[in-house]
């Protein structure tokens, strides 16, 4: 299994080892030069001492009986001798009080020692026996006594130290020369010295790199040292059996991926063969309960079907949701949303399949909760419930509360958030400390009888805390074995804000002549007739969804795989396509590019239905060039909702008014169809030959044909042109002409319907 490997900063061990040398090297050389420099220059210091104190022993010895004698010329003279000691700078003969006897200075012009005649007394600082040595920044002193049996005098020397600090300078100058030059040669033999073992180093960490990138391969080379024969020999194995272990690896890899696809593609089966007769059982389910005529026990037993089909859908959700967890395909898609509503909305659904009669349920939500966020509304949802039902599952008797608490957190630099706190608190069962850490383990219960006696998959709190840590959440729980427990998150949301639209109101209808020809009046309109082919295999799934087309007041055709639905499109306009995503001949994808890829049809709005919810639907169908999509099982809702988002403006037949019989509602409007032209020739006729009451009485039986058909809105139109004429008033020829349009569109709905 081959890695990708990072630039590494850091500098290789035969540079650290040449730096480390020439470092020892320069540490060396610096202390050598150092101890040398500080070496001589005590030794120039002491040699100078010596001849300083020397002279001036020599110059008191010889001064001594010339002192005594009180000649001072001769003692003058012996100073002048001294100038052959070329750092001498003054010397000078005091008496034991300090009166100067005799005193010689260099001259700075000939440099020659001269003699200097003066009065003035030196300050001798101790005048014992001992000879003294005084030291600045610029000269050296020596004061030594002249004894004949007790002090009769001093010599004192003045020494310039100038010369000495230069020939100081020049032999530290010499030292750091002499260093440097030994640093050269010492460097260059250490680089011999390491550069095999740096060389060596090299390769083998070359070796290590390849070895890594490529197995298997061997490094040739003969170590100088043990260390690295040593580290040689181990790569070289390293890399065999690494080898071997990458293809075995390699191997297992190829399995795991080969069952994984394998696990995927049976899950996007089942989910396909499981929600395929589950949208049919929901969807007739939900047609027949909504027949008035249904007796009671036929209904109840159709409640129950109902039920435990959606009971069985939750544990295909589950399972379908583990997977794509398990499989990192679980992603959120965060919208605006009313947390508010959505919350009431699942308490409401839960209460009414888990409520039990001594359960109190009770929610409470924080008013500063704000009306819009933005965040993944089904996902939270579903947290929501597994939660709540978990809650009212285990729990006999007391309560169960569900609390959402509010802190707004303003930004100036992003939108504001909201922190919500969640929680749902039970007075049942409790859950041990032992399995508090089970519980959020896929296929596991508290208990062992758990699911027995209560249902579930175990896979409900395990989806919830992976939900939440994609929220940037973490759940709590608090319990305690026979009082209760707590689950609790928080969520910080997006605010979104609110921007108030204005709605135009509509107006009432004024059928007056004199009302100005400028002034808009809001007619009621017919729905336009809608053409919807719906290309699906299943044939339960036909049946379900002529019923909701059938109630909707949409004329449709039905295709049974892609190719026929690309046939369809090409033999007769639609204003619409369903195309299911798993056909025979021609999958919906496939019939779907097929289909747009026609000019005349690149506009066509297409719906793609499916009930393979693991894979990457959504984007499959956005890249197909559909324009939604519905996830089966679906209702009749999730079509008009979609209907709504595409624009398109429908209205919906009672089919209470035909008791539930379409071959009733057939026969119906084509008796109604058949009728409108006759109706509306009546209407204009007796209007314009001033019989007001018969157009009444054809209005009123045209307004009833517009209930029974739903078009509840042109009956309202007509409605006021009746009531109008009930006052003797004529309608407008604006009026006429709009009843006139729209009938005729009405007309054309219902033949399609009739089809």
């Amino acid at each position: 299994m081959k890695q990708s490997f990072q630039s590494i900063t850091h500098p290789s061990l035969g540079t650290k080892l040449l730096v480390l040398g020439i470092g020892l090297v320069l540490i060396l050389a610096l202390a050598f030069t150092w101890f040398n420099t500080r070496t001589q220059h005590d030794e120039l210091q002491d040699v100078f001492k010596q001849q300083a104190t020397a002279l001036a022993f020599n110059i008191t010895v010889s001064s001594n009986s010339h002192l005594l004698e009180k000649d001072f010329a001769i003692i003058e003279t012996l100073l002048l001798k001294a100038d052959g000691f070329q750092d001498l700078y003054s010397a000078t003969v005091v008496a034991a009080n300090g009166q100067v006897l005799a005193q010689v200075l260099r001259d700075n012009s000939t440099h020659k020692l001269t003699a200097l005649y003066t009065n003035e007394k030196l300050h001798i600082p101790n005048k014992g026996l001992q000879t003294q040595l005084f030291k600045s920044d610029r000269y050296l002193t020596v004061i030594e006594p002249i004894e004949s049996g007790r002090v009769i005098g001093y010599v004192v020397l003045e020494f310039d130290l100038s010369p000495l600090q230069i020939r100081e300078s020049e032999l530290i100058e010499r030292n750091v020369l002499l260093a440097v030059i030994l640093i050269f040669p010492a460097t260059l033999a250490l680089w011999l010295f390491i550069r095999k073992t740096i060389v060596e180093l090299h390769s083998l960490t070359d070796f290590a790199q390849r070895m890594v990138k490529g197995q298997g391969i061997e490094h040739a080379t003969s170590p100088t040292s043990r260390e690295l024969a040593m580290l040689h020999a181990t790569l070289n194995w390293a890399s065999v059996t690494l080898d071997k272990k990458n293809q075995a690896l390699e191997a297992a890899k190829l399995k795991a991926d080969k069952s994984n696809d394998l696990k995927s593609q049976f899950v996007a089966n089942m989910s396909h063969e499981i929600r395929t007769p589950l949208n049919g059982i929901l969807g007739l389910t939900e047609i027949t309960l909504g027949n008035s005529a249904l007796a009671e026990k036929p209904r109840r037993n159709l409640e129950l079907i109902q039920l435990s089909a959606e009971h069985l859908l939750r544990v295909v959700n589950d399972i379908l949701d583990f997977s794509k967890i398990d499989a990192n395909r679980l992603d959120m898609d965060p919208q605006p949303f009313e947390l508010r509503a959505h919350v009431q909305a699942i308490v409401k659904m839960v209460s009414s399949a888990y409520a039990k009669p001594g359960v109190e349920i009770v929610l409470d939500i924080d008013p500063a909760i704000p009306d819009l966020l933005n965040g993944d509304c089904p996902r939270i949802m579903q947290v929501l419930n597994n939660l709540l039902s978990n809650a009212l599952k285990f729990t006999m008797a007391g309560r169960v509360s569900i609390t959402l608490s509010a802190k707004t957190t303003p930004s100036k630099t992003k939108p504001a958030t909201c922190k919500i706190d969640f929680a749902i608190r039970d007075t049942g069962l409790g859950i041990s400390e032992s399995a508090r850490s089970e519980i959020f383990k896929a296929f596991s219960q508290a208990e062992p009888g758990t699911a027995r006696k209560y249902g579930g998959t175990g896979l409900g709190l395990t989806i919830t805390q992976r939900l939440l840590e994609l929220m940037d959440s973490r759940i709590h729980l608090w319990s305690e074995e026979g009082i209760g427990s707590e689950f609790s998150f928080t969520l910080e949301l997006p605010i979104v804000e609110i921007n108030t639209i204005t709605g135009t109101e509509t107006l009432a209808v004024n059928m007056h002549n004199d009302i100005p020809h400028d002034t808009t009046n809001e007619f009621g309109h017919v729905s336009t007739g809608l053409r919807v082919l719906v290309a699906e295999d299943n044939m339960v799934n036909q049946t379900f969804i002529s019923h909701v087309l059938t109630q909707l007041g949409i004329s449709y055709r039905f295709a049974d795989d892609g190719l026929a639905a690309v046939q369809a499109v090409d033999e007769e306009p639609f204003d619409l396509i369903f195309m299911d995503m798993h056909m025979p001949n021609m999958g919906g994808l496939q019939a779907c590019q097929a289909i747009l890829a026609k000019p005349q049809h690149k506009n066509l709005p297409i719906v793609g239905l499916t009930a393979d919810a693991i894979a990457d639907t959504r984007e499959a169908c956005m890249s197909a060039g559909m324009r939604e999509y519905i996830s089966k099982p679906f209702k009749r809702s999730d079509i008009e909702a979609v209907l709504v988002r595409l624009k398109f403006r429908v209205s919906p037949i009672p089919m209470q008014n035909f008791d539930h019989d379409k071959e009733l509602l057939k026969t119906t409007i084509n008796m109604i169809a058949a009728e409108i032209p006759q109706l509306a020739d009546d209407i204009e006729n007796e209007i314009l030959a001033g019989n007001l009451s018969e157009a009444k009485r054809a209005l009123h039986t045209l307004k009833g044909h517009c209930k029974l058909v739903g078009e509840l809105s042109f009956a309202d139109f007509i409605q006021q042109m009746e009531n109008q004429l009930m006052l003797h008033q004529r309608p407008t020829a604006d009026a006429l002409e709009h009843l006139k349009k729209n009938l005729r569109v009405l007309q054309q709905r219902l033949r399609l319907l009739s089809q």
